[in-house]
């Protein structure tokens, strides 16, 4: 008995992979889509990030509203994306400092500015 049923799922374990097996491949959708993915992202332009251009209308309110407040050694470079404060100030002016670049400028603020 343990013989017949080893013989039966021997032959349909053969006539399964048999019959799975074709000359013609029958998934030409997949690899056309992938042939045409590979051309389209040969031939794509990269994408490009945009550059920050130089503000210096900002850059002059800033050092202006800085000035008034009496933070003198404080330098600013500002772009359309950001505004970045380098220099020295008195102990407990980084508060002043950053209000006040924040609300002339209203675009983030790189602190570099190092209390004395």
């Amino acid at each position: 008995m343990k013989i017949k049923v080893l013989a039966i799922l021997g032959l349909a374990a053969i006539l399964g992979l048999g019959a799975c097996k074709s000359s013609t491949n029958t998934n030409t959708a997949v690899v056309t889509n992938t042939n045409t993915m590979t051309t389209n992202m040969a031939t794509s332009t990269p994408m490009s990030t945009p550059m920050a251009a130089k503000d210096t209308a900002a850059e002059t309110a800033v050092k202006a509203a800085l000035d008034k407040a009496g933070l003198k050694d404080v330098t600013v470079e500002a772009t359309t994306t950001e505004v970045t404060i380098r220099g020295t100030i008195p102990k407990g002016k980084m508060a002043d400092v950053n209000r006040i670049a924040q609300e002339t400028a209203k675009r983030k603020v790189n602190n570099q500015v190092v209390e004395k």
